[in-house]
């Protein structure tokens, strides 16, 4: 089945790990291999008694293949419950957005490519 744009393609989870850095497992929906990991380090906190707003330095891994990107995480601006991610590449193009939720302690969201 071809993917539409804004069709969910996966999810993930982050966890703070309490130094500016993240780390995540994360999961394409129509795959079978997985769960794959990323790492993030934050660059720019955007606020600083939040532990998940800002702009990271992230990479990911799969089985033959990894990526170096951007991750910007925000809140919605009108619910402030929900996260709003933006992975951008070395020339500031979108890869993926997301939305997530805190659960536990822990970002869990789903994204998609919005092209």
């Amino acid at each position: 089945m071809a993917k539409q744009a804004n069709q969910i393609i996966g999810a993930f989870t982050l966890r703070n790990e309490g130094d500016g850095c993240l780390t995540s497992k994360y999961h394409h929906g129509d795959s079978v291999d997985g769960p794959f990991t990323e790492s993030c380090k934050l660059i720019t906190p955007l606020v600083l008694t939040d532990v998940f707003i800002g702009t990271y330095r992230t990479i990911w891994l799969e089985d033959a293949n990894h990526a170096v990107a951007q991750l910007i995480i925000r809140r919605n601006p009108i619910n402030g419950s929900i996260f709003q991610l933006s992975w951008l590449d070395e020339n500031s193009n979108s890869i993926f957005e997301g939305t997530a939720m805190i659960f536990d302690n822990i970002l869990v969201g789903a994204y998609w490519n919005d092209h």
